[in-house]
């Protein structure tokens, strides 16, 4: 019988701001213990919060080998520590830097309210197994949310803002929220010809995870059934699993079944490389481990999450890809067809000149095939967002809206 454990803890320090003022502060500390074993070919599995018992939870998992849950057991012996944990804010002046913060945000924003969470985030996670692998991270951040309306507007909300990073600059988030709030209020007419969009990196391979799951593919369903190793997309499209990346400021470098992120490509210049795995589907389908396996209920059966999906850069600015494009700020809702049709309304979006966004434009939608958007459409994805805030990598995609 071979045994695993993994711990993780989480603390945060959570303002809440209501009516463009800091409201309340939050403290929250939560730990959770997990304790798998495993024995001739099957899995059992218990689970605590708080304080934890693990003889006892060795009892509860050895007692639940009876459900005859089938897992293989593949442990390593890999032994790895790293923290990542930064100074960006202390705890105890977050209630101050965020009454800065608002104070400068009221001030440069008379016509705005806004409402949202300043929060301080740590992640410690540790792994080990009844083999010698021992694995533990640390690692924190910083996150603001913040949703802005005019003091006229009939909305509950106009406007969105938000980031998750190492690194705080109270000027460059008032100057960000500012320029949204100008561009929004400053109302322009749909431009008369197609232009480039652009969109949140990842915001379409929501629409794919599920076909990217082993398990979905060797079952002959999704809208990649039979076309691994196959030209799919662009050449300029290369899609990884990077727990490492500096966004990913609170991913432990392993994932929920102790694999070690190694660069898992999915699409490797535009040919479908790779599917998503766990140990169970690796085994099956003799596949390599994507080190994406997740527990949705943390002393559930691993199964597949998508943390750490990453679309390589290829461009510092979208300025460098197109000298005037649409910004999609705000989508909600949205479905994809099983030939690959993605159908995306859009609530809020901006016309961008010169890397500047200059006007807010009417409600569109985006209809178009998920294979030519990230086929010949594809312009690039860029490091650096339209704000001076890290607010995340947007893809850029050619004539492919008209307002």
């Amino acid at each position: 019988m071979n045994t695993e454990k993994i711990t993780t803890k989480h603390s945060s320090h959570c303002v809440n701001i209501a009516n463009s003022k800091p409201e309340s502060l939050r403290k929250i500390a939560t730990s959770f213990t997990a304790v798998r074993v495993y024995d001739g070919g099957h899995i059992g599995v218990a689970g605590q919060i708080g304080k934890t018992d693990t003889s006892h939870l060795q009892k509860c998992a050895e007692e639940a080998l009876a459900r005859k849950i089938p897992y293989p057991c593949a442990f390593t012996t890999d032994r790895k520590k790293k923290n990542k944990v930064a100074s960006i804010i202390e705890p105890q002046k977050l209630i101050e830097t965020a009454n800065a913060l608002t104070e400068r945000i009221r001030a440069q924003m008379p016509e705005f309210t806004f409402s949202g969470k300043a929060e301080t985030d740590t992640v410690e996670k540790a792994y080990c197994n009844s083999v010698g692998s021992e694995l533990e991270y640390a690692g924190n951040n910083f996150k603001i949310s913040l949703s802005f309306k005019e003091k006229t507007s009939q909305s509950i909300h106009d406007f969105f803002y938000g980031f998750h990073s190492l690194t705080y600059d109270e000027t460059a988030i008032a100057d960000d929220c500012t320029m949204l709030g100008n561009a929004y209020t400053n109302k322009i007419a749909p431009p008369a010809e197609k232009l480039p969009l652009a969109l949140d990196s990842g915001l379409l391979f929501r629409f794919l995870i599920r076909d990217l799951i082993a398990e979905t593919y060797f079952s002959n369903a999704g809208k990649f059934a039979g076309r691994l190793g196959s030209k799919l997309f662009s050449d300029k499209l290369t899609v990884t699993v990077d727990r490492g990346a500096d966004e990913n400021a609170a991913l432990p470098f392993f994932d929920a079944e102790g694999t070690l992120d190694s660069g898992f490509e999915i699409i490797e210049t535009g040919t479908l490389k790779g599917l998503f795995t766990n140990k169970r589907s690796a085994v099956a389908f003799n596949r390599p481990l994507s080190a994406s396996a997740a527990c949705e209920q943390f002393d559930s059966v691993p199964s597949y999450g998508a943390e750490g999906l990453c679309v390589k850069p290829n461009a510092d600015s979208l300025s460098l890809l197109a000298d005037r494009f649409i910004y999609v700020a705000v989508t909600s809702g949205g479905d994809i067809a099983p030939n690959g049709t993605v159908g995306l309304p859009v609530q809020l979006a901006f016309l961008v000149e010169n890397g500047h966004i200059v006007g807010r434009l009417p409600e569109l939608k985006i209809t178009a095939n998920i294979f030519d958007l990230l086929g010949g459409a594809y312009l690039g994805t860029a490091k650096n967002s339209l704000f001076r805030s890290p607010c995340g990598l947007l893809d850029l995609f050619d004539a492919v809206a008209k307002v």
